[in-house]
């Protein structure tokens, strides 16, 4: 830490914050080689950070990595409650009783399934104690993602004890994994730090930092070494690091799901459509725009410049047999494959208009253009907007063969209690009404025209605009759009809702990397530059 509260200005030779990465990186690589001025992280408080809990996908893909296992174990886990789009949140990250009783379920399972002869080799009956120390201490490492202590050593040396006095040593094994896999030393990230009420966190709580947010699992063998060697103590160091896991595939999984939960389509496999108004939704189109979402953020992040400015203003899609009538664009005629086809002339624009997003930001049985605008203005924006007076009814306006959805929404206009808020949103997602419920392309709604002219105010790229691409080109010039974006990524880096240090961060991040449109791997690694990261508030 430096006088001033930060973790210090990045290393010299390119080696700090996006030291040697060069925003609008294409060709797919992992941002770069060419040496770029440091970015200069802002003084501030880290602020306080709850204790987190895994995700439900982090522990099924640690325990995948703890054990060797071909997939994530499918075992039941309620879900998680999201905060702000994301399912990371320290806040909501708690074990209710069923949780644990199902942590507890699964750990029997697949403590009764490992291959103990694998997991903890032992030459001969006489050495079983011995081999028994040596499992604690070397599976310890990796469950606890930190070295056991003597007495975390002596605790689970007691399960295998009692478990030993009736039971073969096997079976003394087997219990030891069934008290591994649902310690809170797994569950939890823990993060003691060093220091008093600001600690900066040791090089393994900072490798388990690095793992999650661009692994979603456990640190590997690399990583672990670097703490080993106490080589995660710089910010070089860390970016280094960083760099390192950016290149490899898991990576891809990570920053692909910071992105759907942004943009809000992570929970399109539970979305609901009217099977009458919209038959084919459930049977073939719903799973096709999940993967034509990955497959167009794949294409965009990594195999194009990865910027938020490209994502926002891409001209093309990845379309198959089951979309071709939702984009409104020929049959491609290769099946269920997926094919990338220019879809600009059909009012399209990057991930705003992609029917995953506007399928979820509307109604099971109708277009939404209340939520799309507030989709626009919370998440591209990161604009708050209050809430609804009480005892004001929210129900959208009744169905009317006779009117446009536009037309029927039109009155909250007129409503002085509703107008104030409606204000801010309607005449965005007014723009959007080109869209139906699935996010289909239209012309006509109820036999009449459909009006897409739209209105952004208080906002840096203000002015009337008709259909997604024109809202679509002005959110991707945004600047405040880009800082939104450096917003998000730190609620998903973080686990927590932003402070004020964060919206700090977000401005030097868009002067350094607005300019080349907001490199989203470049942001993720510049995050890992802050004190955010490195350090945490306690609060007493």
């Amino acid at each position: 830490m430096t006088p001033d509260g930060t973790n210090g200005t990045p290393g010299s030779g390119g080696s700090g914050a996006l030291g040697t990465g060069g925003a609008g990186n294409t060709g797919g690589a992992t941002p770069g080689t060419g040496a770029q001025p440091a970015v200069i992280i802002p003084a501030g408080s880290p602020g306080p950070t709850a204790l987190r809990r895994l995700s439900n996908d982090e522990y099924r893909a640690t325990v995948q990595d703890l054990l060797g296992l071909a997939a994530p174990p499918a075992d039941p886990l309620i879900p998680e409650s999201r905060q702000l789009g994301y399912e990371n949140f320290s806040e909501v990250l708690t074990v209710p009783p069923v949780l644990g009783s199902q942590y507890a379920t699964m750990a029997v399972r697949l403590a009764a399934e490992a291959d103990i002869s694998a997991l903890a080799p032992c030459a001969a009956p006489a050495m079983e104690a011995e081999c028994a120390d040596a499992f604690i201490d070397r599976f310890g490492k990796q469950v606890h993602r930190q070295p056991v202590t003597a007495q975390e050593h002596a605790a689970y040396r007691v399960v295998y004890d009692l478990t030993r006095t009736t039971d073969t040593y096997e079976i003394g094994i087997r219990r030891l994994l069934e008290a591994m896999l649902q310690s809170p030393a797994l569950l939890y990230r823990m993060e003691y730090g060093a220091g008093a009420a600001e600690r900066t966190l040791t090089p393994y709580e900072v490798a388990s930092e690095l793992s999650y947010l661009f692994l979603g699992s456990m640190p590997d063998a690399a990583l672990m070494e670097a703490a080993d060697t106490n080589s995660l103590s710089t910010p070089a160091q860390i970016e280094a690091q960083a760099r390192r896991l950016l290149g490899l595939p898991r990576a891809r999984q990570s920053v692909g799901k910071f992105l759907e939960q942004w943009f809000m389509v992570s929970t399109l496999p539970q979305l609901v459509k009217d099977p009458g108004l919209f038959p084919d939704f459930e049977k073939t189109q719903k799973a096709a725009m999940g993967a034509s979402t990955d497959r167009f953020i794949e294409s965009v992040v990594w195999e194009g410049d990865g910027t938020v400015k490209t994502l926002l203003s891409a001209p093309f899609a990845f379309v198959n047999s089951s979309l071709a009538s939702v984009y409104g664009v020929p049959d491609p005629g290769q099946g269920d494959t997926l094919v990338q086809v220019d879809v600009s002339a059909m009012g399209r624009s990057g991930m705003l208009t992609l029917p995953s997003l506007l399928a979820v930001q509307a109604k099971e049985n109708e277009s939404d253009p209340v939520g799309r605008g507030k989709f626009v203005r919370t998440r591209m924006f990161c604009q708050a907007l209050p809430p609804p007076p009480p005892n004001v009814k929210i129900d959208p306006p009744p169905s009317n063969p006779n009117l446009t959805t536009r037309e029927r929404f039109a009155a909250h206009s007129a409503d002085a209690a509703c107008s104030g808020c409606h204000s801010l949103m309607d005449p965005i997602g007014f723009g959007l009404e080109v869209y139906d419920g699935i996010g289909a392309y239209r012309t006509s709604e109820n036999g009449l025209a459909v009006d897409a002219s739209g209105d952004l105010t208080g906002t840096d790229v203000d002015g009337k605009f008709t259909g997604g691409v024109e809202l679509a080109s002005r959110l991707a010039m945004s600047a405040s759009v880009r800082q939104c974006a450096a917003i998000n990524a730190a609620r998903f880096a973080y686990g927590r809702k932003e402070i004020a240090t964060d919206t700090q961060l977000a401005a030097t991040l868009d002067m350094k990397l607005g300019v080349s449109g907001m490199d989203v791997r470049e942001l993720l690694v510049a995050l890992t530059q802050s004190a955010s990261f490195t350090t945490r508030t306690f609060v007493p």
